[in-house]
């Protein structure tokens, strides 16, 4: 089909200059067309050119290596380049620093300190086609795990056979995944029973004998293993005497992304042993539901978030003497997401063109257009047209090359590029350039 699209084009093509533009360089141009390359100073077919791997946001540790990954693609060569906060790096310059045979980025040894965070940032990876153009990729924040520290120290606790009891691990949120919990020297083993919540502290439902011992808080995987204190569990027998409700850890408004898990921690201790149920903005949460899960005596689990999980989700409890009910909002966020991408696109000079360009998500995406790499900057000769799409007014020689579409919220961004070829066919009448670009932009993207 691309064969016979490219005939069509160049006897179309021939026809349209024979008829308004005679034997002149123009029909020498057409006539030695040929299909998806160059030949001589003849018309050109799109040059494939994206992105197969772009950075994304990754979490460093101090000391060890880190790795941004990038490729782009291409039957011509790239030179792939790096630019952090913005500004191209100087890899020559950086030791630490050094662009792998892919593009990707390595840095051997990542340096952060309270005073200097050279490494921590957001990053882009900018690939180069000498002589035709550059797009850039999406952006990917690097962030560097703090020094390992605990902001306060567990407290020995008592608990009834069959109650709940909460141990507190409290360090920075990026240090939570470093997080493990032991007892009487050994790994705590974790289930449906026993849980870490989001903030590191370690619930245990229905308790009994064999939970009894003394327990810390470990950072692990930042160098050495630091620790806290120890800290003793005592499981008492049940006496029948009623104990006042008391709230451990209740749920607080979370974001999320779509696709991630959360849990909405309900930890309660009192006797009779608290019930807890679950609302979502105000109806019965169903249990039985395969996303859903009540782990650890009592917080609610979901996996694999849609955006219709959004809402108001309530934590009510009733231990027979008191009832109590706390709320909180999870709200998911969904990445920006292309309806409509630029499309390759043949012109001629002076004419007026316009690159689509529509994305959802939530929260809504802002858009911003580049042109080789550099933002486009509106004004009365690019224009900002049907809310994201980019119009061109006047079209010169120089403004052939790639233009991008980049979109972002606050759950991600992504990019969609497209290119751009000014051809010189001769002085043909707008609506018979049109009709040639139709064929060409279909036969030859």
């Amino acid at each position: 089909m691309a064969e016979r699209g490219a005939r069509l084009i160049v006897f179309f093509a021939s026809l349209i200059v024979l008829r308004f533009g005679g034997a002149d360089k123009g029909s020498e141009r057409i006539s030695h067309y040929r299909f998806g390359g160059f030949v001589g100073s003849g018309i050109r077919g799109f040059t494939p050119f994206r992105f197969s791997v772009e950075p994304v946001d990754t979490l460093a540790v101090r000391g060890l290596p880190a790795v941004l990954n990038c490729s782009a693609a291409s039957d011509a060569p790239v030179r792939v380049e790096w630019k952090k906060d913005g500004t191209f790096l100087n890899l020559v310059a950086d030791d630490r620093k050094r662009q792998l045979a892919d593009g990707s980025l390595l840095i051997s040894t990542v340096v952060h300190s309270k005073h200097n965070k050279p490494d921590e940032g957001v990053y882009q990876c900018v690939a180069t086609i000498d002589n035709l153009g550059t797009i850039s990729s999406r952006t990917a924040r690097l962030t560097v795990a703090g020094l390992p520290r605990f902001l306060s120290q567990p407290e020995g606790v008592s608990v009834r056979s069959g109650g709940s009891e909460m141990l507190s691990c409290e360090v920075t949120e990026e240090l939570v995944p470093f997080t493990r919990w032991e007892r009487d020297g050994r790994p705590v083993e974790l289930d449906t029973r026993v849980i870490q919540l989001p903030s590191g502290a370690l619930v245990i439902s229905n308790a009994s004998q064999s939970d009894a011992g003394l327990y810390h808080c470990t950072i692990d995987g930042l160098g050495p293993p630091k620790t806290t204190e120890d800290a003793e569990l005592q499981v008492s027998a049940d006496s029948g005497v009623e104990e006042k409700l008391e709230t451990l850890q209740g749920p607080v408004s979370v974001v999320k992304v779509i696709g991630e898990s959360v849990l909405l921690p309900c930890v309660m201790k009192g006797f009779p042993v608290p019930v807890i149920r679950w609302t979502f903005n105000d109806r019965p949460v169903d249990e039985s539901r395969e996303r859903f899960a009540v782990i650890g005596g009592g917080s609610l689990q979901i996996v694999n978030l849609t955006a219709e999980d959004a809402g108001i989700y309530a934590c009510q409890t009733d231990s027979g003497n008191m009832t109590s009910e706390i709320q909180a909002e999870l709200t998911v966020h969904v990445p920006p997401r292309f309806l409509t991408r630029p499309s390759n696109t043949y012109a001629q000079e002076s004419m007026d063109i316009i690159f689509e360009c529509d994305v959802t998500g939530s929260p809504p995406p802002t858009v911003k257009w580049m042109k080789d790499g550099d933002t486009v900057i509106p004004s009365d000769y690019f224009r900002i047209v049907k809310q994201h799409d980019l119009q061109v007014l006047g079209l010169v020689k120089s403004d052939e090359g790639f233009y991008q579409c980049l979109a972002e919220n606050d759950a991600g961004n992504v990019q969609a590029s497209a290119q751009l070829i000014i051809l010189d066919l001769g002085k043909l009448p707008l609506h018979i350039f049109a009709f040639l670009c139709v064929f060409m932009q279909k036969y030859s993207s």
